[in-house]
């Protein structure tokens, strides 16, 4: 109850909680299916973490501990929510989900706007990352193999997150990343909203009008007054349009991009693939026709079944799990 009445507080659009309040109650319901109780028997889970404070308050993530023994590859996972909804908890399904093949997954929360514009929720992102990587090896976790993965508004601050990881930027709180020397392994991108800013791309045909002032909330909950015009700033907010400005080809890993077909962002994935490819970077790009956002997280669609495969697939091939 808190956490909505601090949504109303800080001016969340009514619809916006109403979503909030849905998600975490079908997170409640999804924690009686048979399918998440036989993942979460197969992992030890550690709840709200503190992995930073901001503000005499901690950000908090959940660890999701393999009971087979270590070493653990590792997985950070941010969800989405259009960074205003949503939380750890929400998505502790599709964390299980990873952590059932093998995976130690590091289940983030970060602030969300309007109460906290970029880049606090990148702020956070980062922070995560470099507690991840001094705090892995206590849960069981390898280090050195660290992968991100997120989707929709999560998507966004993974491939931020890499961008930081793996070339010098300006920005202060991006900064020690690159000097840390320590870069993800891969990254799942699945439904990216990877481009925040000039939220009016939307109006057009084959988008739906609930869709795009959907997304243009989004834009101007994160970006504010900047959501149709940012500035150099605001440069990782967009870290699709910084991979389409790069003319020299950055050392990133290995990126997985999957995308329905009839998402009204799946336009930001394709652009990704094109963008990484003209730069000779690896990227494997999956599409699903006929599916639309977060598709994935209905396990039981036979193309979010596929989605998963696909994913899995590309951890085995990238950062795979060491049988004994």
């Amino acid at each position: 109850m808190r956490r909505w009445l601090d949504m109303v507080a800080s001016r969340q659009l009514p619809r916006r909680i109403v979503m909030d309040a849905g998600m975490h109650a079908l997170a409640g319901i999804v924690d009686r299916l048979p399918r998440m109780q036989q993942r979460m028997r197969s992992c030890r889970l550690f709840e709200d973490i503190g992995y930073a404070r901001h503000a005499g308050e901690a950000l908090c993530l959940d660890v999701l501990q393999p009971v087979a023994p270590g070493p653990h590859p590792v997985l950070i996972y941010f969800h989405g929510g259009g960074f205003a909804i949503g939380s750890k908890r929400t998505h502790r399904a599709l964390a299980a989900a990873y952590a059932a093949q093998g995976y130690l997954v590091f289940n983030v929360d970060y602030r969300l706007a309007p109460k906290h514009p970029f880049p606090a929720a990148l702020e956070d992102a980062c922070a995560a990352w470099l507690w991840v990587a001094e705090h892995a090896r206590e849960y069981g976790g390898d280090p050195h193999r660290i992968g991100l993965a997120g989707e929709s508004a999560g998507a966004n601050l993974a491939l931020a997150l890499t961008l930081a990881c793996c070339t010098p930027r300006p920005e202060a709180f991006a900064a020690p990343l690159f000097e840390r020397g320590l870069r993800p392994a891969l990254a799942l991108l699945y439904c990216g909203f990877l481009q925040v800013s000039v939220p009016e791309r939307h109006l057009r045909a084959g988008v739906s009008a609930l869709a795009a002032r959907i997304a243009t909330d989004a834009a101007h909950a994160y970006l504010g007054a900047f959501a149709s015009h940012p500035g150099a700033a605001h440069a990782l907010a967009d870290p699709l349009c910084v991979l389409e400005a790069t003319t020299l080809a950055p050392d990133l890993p290995p990126l997985f991009i999957a995308a329905g077909l009839d998402d009204p962002v799946a336009l930001d994935s394709q652009r990704l693939a094109l963008a990484l490819q003209r730069l000779l970077s690896p990227c494997t790009a999956r599409y699903y026709p006929g599916e639309t956002h977060a598709f994935h997280v209905m396990f039981w669609r036979e193309q979010a079944l596929r989605c998963w495969q696909d994913s899995f697939g590309f951890l085995q091939e990238h950062l795979p799990i060491k049988r004994s």
